[in-house]
């Protein structure tokens, strides 16, 4: 199923994201632009891979993960391997589109790790079921959908700044599934050295190898891009109780932190979005 959503300009003011195209179950064949493509893309990986080219990196979309494009970035992706690439997709854009993916921690090109793909799947269906049903004021329900899907994808997933060379590594890829899983506990290197059985020098060693990150800079970077998607979601709740629940023990560097790493404190992002 493929459809391309038309926009007037009215709406395009009224509403912060619109839906312009949108396909599910969709049997990828190539693509090549070098100029990139006009509005925001979000692809889902259902099964098979694919190989995406993304200034000038090599990564690989497989099922359970997604990738986000910005508008007018060049790329090139294709199917990877024997197996048919079936994906989800959405292309969208809006008034507000730039400010909100920032909000939600979601304006960075590449591959995004889906820690419960099922969440984001349950918007496809009801973006088809939208599509596919005569209704008054379809394109504010789209968007609507819309909104509450890149809701689930922040809340849901982890940027993957790694190459396919990076994803091949099993250490590594072990390594980042227990920090998704694990983030809002106490985490040590110990802890990663007793669950894969290596030295924590060895761990990061290799991490840093194939990441370009520390473990623990990349910890912190998930908790904070979960306490984010928390205070968008629930501003009326105290921003001591959201740190603890993304395992920062201390409201104080809690604060620091997050300041550090967005510009802003934990408690501006929640009043602007009250």
């Amino acid at each position: 199923m493929e459809y391309s959503i038309k926009i007037n300009k009215r709406l395009y003011h009224s509403v912060p994201l619109l839906l312009r195209m949108f396909g599910s179950d969709f049997l990828q064949s190539p693509i090549r632009r070098p100029k990139g493509f006009p509005c925001w893309q979000l692809l889902l990986g259902v099964s098979g891979s694919g190989e995406c080219i993304l200034e000038g990196k090599r990564h690989i979309l497989s099922p359970g993960e997604a990738l986000l494009l910005p508008p007018d970035l060049p790329h090139t992706y294709q199917r990877a391997g024997e197996e048919d690439w079936i994906i989800h997709f959405l292309g969208f854009y809006g008034n507000s589109c730039q400010k909100l993916l920032a909000d939600m921690q979601l304006n960075r090109a590449g591959i995004y790790h889906l820690k419960n793909q099922d969440a984001c799947f349950q918007h496809i269906r009801i973006i088809s079921h939208i599509l596919e049903s005569p209704m008054e004021d379809r394109n504010r329900l789209l968007s609507k959908e819309l909104y509450s899907c890149l809701l689930d994808l922040a809340r849901e997933s982890s940027y993957m700044e790694i190459s396919s060379e990076a994803a091949d590594n099993r250490l590594v890829a072990e390594v980042l599934l227990y920090l998704e899983e694990h983030y809002a506990e106490d985490i040590s290197l110990a802890d990663l050295s007793a669950h894969t059985g290596k030295t924590p020098e060895y761990l990061c060693a290799a991490f840093r190898k194939e990441t370009g990150d520390t473990i623990m800079r990349h910890l912190t970077e998930i908790r904070i891009g979960r306490a984010r998607q928390q205070l968008l979601e629930n501003p009326d709740l105290p921003v001591y109780v959201i740190g603890q629940r993304c395992g920062f023990r201390s409201p104080s560097y809690f604060g620091k932190v997050f300041r550090d790493y967005t510009g802003t404190t934990p408690q501006k992002l929640s009043r602007r979005h009250a």
